[in-house]
Formats: structure tokens, C-alpha cells, sequence
């Protein structure tokens, strides 16, 4: 009996009010640093409107920008960037070196021992492209990924001239996820239920051996059996971890964010009894589960 832990991802689009927060931010610190606005100004943007760049899609859109032109910004970016003022204060390491006609920014992190300790380093790839007053960004979460060029999000920055706006979006990527955070979820369960068993992160799957999880030891000295394992983890959620039961058996958990490094967000837990299957469905901070 093994526990298998994967997240497989899916593609889509991040324009939300959410990734404005968490991704545009420093945008308007690098305005802030490098005084890209007129003074006395300030930026402000929209969520979900439609996109000038692709039709049908939506961006975050900056309003007007006056007394800078579209290649000051993208250069007021790019030397933000290499300036090192990606770094958020909490790294144990923290590099930027060229790369490949861009920036790779290199952020190690020590994991609390509550989420099952050591480290993990993320990179973040910056290239600009001076032509076309625009940046691409792309985000590793781990080695792994990174070894593999699996990166998990794709960061867009288009400038606009005439008038000067910044444009901005996300596209997180379909992504077979296996490291520390599944790791430390699946030892919390492995712990509850009274076993001895280890778990490994970037291990090959027990049923692919070419995709990667999170798997454990042979599980041989608990009473949960893979026939009352739903059952256990049901129990798990709602009363350890104090998730809801929906009247359809699904149930809601709210997640905490975790020292500054990740924000309250929302999963929906979905039991395959057939299957002998957990699928958890990740809606980031969307309370409205959509």
C-alpha cells in the first residue's frame, strides 16, 4: 500500500483582481524607485478588461501614463530587475545573473519545520524585448522544474504607447506538480494516521513511471486500508482541518496563507470511491469556488 500525492495543473488565464495583488505589485515599485511617473502621481489599473493584444482574452490594464514613454518603462523594469528588487526579504539566498539574452533571478527559501523543513529554491526568468516594448516572465518553483523547463507561470508585460499603458497577465500552465508543499501535505496525513511510512517528493509515479509525485513507503502498520481510506480522509478534513461537507459529498477547505509566502485560498475535495481517488480542485482566493 503506497499514498500518491500529484497536482497535474491546468492551463488557463490570470487576469484577477488576486494577481493584481500578488503579481503587479512590484510594477509599482519599480515606478515608485526609479520615479517612471510624473510626481505626485500614482498608478492605478483595472482587472479582467479586454485585451489590446488578443481578442477575446482579458488583461490587467493600467489607466494613462503621462510624462514617460513605453521604452522608459520597459527599461525602468528590466533595471529594477537586475537591481535585485524581485527580492521579497525572507530568502536565505538570492541571486540575478544574465541569461540567455535575459535575467534569471534565483530565490532560495528555508521551509518551517510545520511544513516538513529544508529548502527549496524558485527561479524566475525576465526577458525583455526592446522592439516591441514588452517582457515575459517566467516562474520555476523548484529545481525540478526548472531542470525539466517546466515553468509554472508565464508572466506577460506589454507597454502601450499613445496613450502609454501597461498591460498585464498571467498564463499558468498545465503543470504536474511533486515537491516540498505535496510532500508536507501528504506526511500530515501519513502522521494522522498512525504510520511509521515515509513520503519522497520527485519521486516517478507508481502507475507512470515517466511523470513525477509524491509517493510514500509501503504503508504496513495502520488500520486505514486502501478500502477505508476515503473515508478516513473525509473524516481527516472535516474534523482535523475543518472543511465543510457539501450535501453533494464534496467538501470545501479554506487554507490559511503561510508566512507571507503564500494567501488564504480554497479547495474543493472531490472523493472517486471507485477509484480510490482524491481530486482537489484549487480555486485560489475565488471564495465563490468559479
Amino acid at each position: 500500500r503506497h499514498l500518491v500525492l500529484k497536482s497535474p495543473g491546468q492551463t488557463c488565464r490570470i487576469f484577477s483582481r488576486c494577481s493584481v495583488e500578488s503579481s503587479f505589485l512590484y510594477l509599482v515599485r519599480v515606478h515608485r524607485r526609479f520615479g517612471l511617473c510624473t510626481m505626485g502621481s500614482s498608478i492605478s489599473f483595472t482587472a479582467a478588461v479586454d485585451s489590446p493584444s488578443e481578442a477575446g482574452a482579458k488583461s490587467i490594464m493600467s489607466d494613462a501614463i503621462d510624462g514617460r514613454s513605453a521604452e522608459e518603462l520597459v527599461a525602468g523594469i528590466e533595471k529594477y530587475v537586475r537591481a535585485g528588487g524581485t527580492a521579497r526579504g525572507l530568502e536565505t539566498k538570492f541571486d540575478v545573473v544574465s541569461k540567455d539574452f535575459g535575467v534569471l533571478v534565483s530565490q532560495r527559501f528555508d521551509i518551517p519545520g510545520f511544513l516538513g523543513g529544508g529548502s527549496n529554491t524558485c527561479h524566475t526568468w525576465y526577458r525583455f524585448d526592446t522592439q516591441k516594448n514588452a517582457a515575459e516572465i517566467q516562474f520555476y518553483a523548484n529545481e525540478v522544474c526548472f531542470d525539466r523547463g517546466e515553468p509554472s507561470t508565464t508572466s506577460c508585460i506589454k507597454v502601450h504607447s499613445s496613450p502609454v499603458k501597461v498591460e498585464f497577465w498571467v498564463e499558468a500552465h498545465e503543470l504536474r506538480n511533486s515537491g516540498l508543499v505535496l510532500k508536507a501535505m501528504m506526511d500530515k496525513v501519513l502522521s494522522e494516521m498512525g504510520t511509521s511510512a515515509q513520503s519522497s517528493a520527485h519521486q516517478p509515479s507508481v502507475s507512470d513511471a515517466s511523470k513525477l509525485s509524491v509517493v510514500s513507503t509501503p504503508i504496513e502498520d495502520s488500520s486505514v486500508t486502501p478500502e477505508s481510506f476515503l473515508e478516513f480522509f473525509r473524516k481527516f478534513l472535516v474534523t482535523t482541518m475543518g472543511a465543510t461537507e457539501l450535501p453533494d459529498e464534496s467538501i470545501i477547505e479554506e487554507r490559511s496563507g503561510v508566512l507571507g509566502f503564500t494567501s488564504r485560498s480554497f479547495v474543493r475535495h472531490v472523493m472517486d470511491r471507485s477509484g480510490r481517488t482524491v481530486r482537489c480542485y484549487e480555486f485560489g482566493e475565488d471564495e465563490s469556488l468559479q
